[in-house]
């Protein structure tokens, strides 16, 4: 199998969410900027020589990881047993196999027990655990191969949280199935949805992520709103309190990515400088404390970010040099700096260089280098990192059947 094919990974509290103005309908939900290069060859402009441009996603569920081939079909490894790999099992996987029930995909996401598929045409299909309807199908049964959400079309970007799914359709609304006790729909009822629902306190949208019980989104004027459970502070609005509407986060402008952990959430600015906010009790927000903070705050021992992501205590970014860098939780190996030592500030990631972007799971790290090979660290209980193990890293190792 060609490694090179392998363009865009998906999961739970992945991948960065960025926007280039307007995205156009039906592209990948992730847009990372790019150093300076002469020539696009996919959608994009090339400002100053500095270039917005489809760039490959990654991201993690639970314990699993997805993968998107540049033919538009998907592929994954790991944990499987509500059906979350989509191909019509729930064995586990310890190297990549190709899901069924979807083709012509241009972006994949997953929440913790589901994966979720962008398609070319603006639908949106989901597989896996379904008990809240997070599938989006009408049904709260779970699913072993793609289905096709209802409720919305024209769909440009796609997230998973915990439970629940999350669309941004092309014209800037959100919408949104699944779990919503916490009202991370944003629908303003706290009360779960089996299809698609429309979030309130948000217009211009150009990207969203989610954590375990909160969703944020991205505005096109770079501003970013939140919804959902609050008790640490991840909705960035300067207070404790939940919210079922979309409100907007304080301490953050000119945001051109998001990335959510389990409750916390962490923004890139244009400048590439990071912001956090939310949990910080194993220094996830790296700003060298381990106090939390209900506002955005400057995370330190980064700078030149070009992509941001996050696993339920940690968090990942991307320099512009295609170098990795990490902070938080680290007692799987998931910083990668070949320590279960965790860090409140970012360092170096050991293993592996020219990355392209990056994803995070609930305790591991995924890297996917430019020249298409895929890297990952930390916890492998489920397959995970896809090395054919269930062995955990601390340092990034190649992963296998991509």
């Amino acid at each position: 199998m060609d490694r090179r094919k392998f363009l865009k990974f998906a999961g739970m509290a992945g991948a960065a969410e960025a926007f280039f103005g307007k995205l156009q309908p039906a592209l990948a939900q992730t847009w990372q900027k790019l150093g300076p290069i002469t020539t696009v060859t996919g959608h994009g402009r090339l400002p100053n020589r500095v270039a917005w441009r489809k760039s490959p996603t990654m991201a993690f569920g639970g314990d699993f990881a997805v993968a998107l081939r540049s033919d538009g079909l998907v592929f994954a490894c790991g944990y499987n047993g509500k059906g979350q790999l989509g191909d019509t099992t729930i064995v586990d996987k310890l190297t990549y196999v190709q899901a069924l029930g979807v083709s012509s995909a241009t972006a994949v996401a997953c929440g913790y027990r589901h994966t979720i598929a962008l398609r070319s045409d603006g639908l949106v299909f989901t597989t896996g655990q379904n008990g809240y309807g997070q599938l989006g199908d009408n049904t709260i049964v779970d699913k072993s191969t793609y289905v096709q959400a209802l409720g919305v079309s024209g769909v440009a970007s796609i997230a998973g949280g915990g439970s629940n799914t999350i669309a941004v359709r092309s014209d800037g609304l959100v919408f949104a199935a699944g779990y919503n006790v916490d009202g991370e729909l944003g629908d303003g009822t706290g009360v779960a949805k089996s299809t698609f629902v429309q979030a309130l306190g948000i217009s211009n949208a150009v990207a969203a992520a989610a954590g375990k019980r909160h969703a944020v989104s991205l505005r096109s004027d770079g501003l970013v709103f939140a919804c959902g459970y609050n008790s640490m502070g991840q909705l960035g609005d300067n207070t404790v309190t939940g919210k079922l509407t979309y409100v907007q986060a304080l301490g953050i402008s000119n945001a051109v990515a998001l990335a959510c952990g389990f409750y916390h959430t962490v923004a890139l600015r244009a400048d590439g400088l990071v912001f956090a906010t939310g949990q910080n009790t194993s220094g996830q927000l790296g700003d060298n404390t381990l106090v939390n903070k209900s506002s955005f705050v400057q995370a330190l021992g980064i700078s030149n970010a070009v992509a941001v992501a996050a696993g339920i205590g940690h968090t990942i970014a991307l320099r512009s040099d295609g170098l990795v860098f990490a902070c938080g939780a680290n007692s799987h190996g998931q910083l990668g700096d070949n320590t279960i030592v965790g860090k409140s500030t970012f360092v170096q990631a050991l293993g592996v260089s020219n990355v392209a972007t990056i994803a995070g799971g609930w305790y591991d790290t995924t890297a996917l280098r430019s020249d298409g090979l895929v890297f990952a660290t930390g916890v492998n209980w489920g397959g995970e990192l896809g090395d054919n193990t269930l062995v955990d890293k601390s340092t990034f190792i190649q992963s296998t059947g991509v």
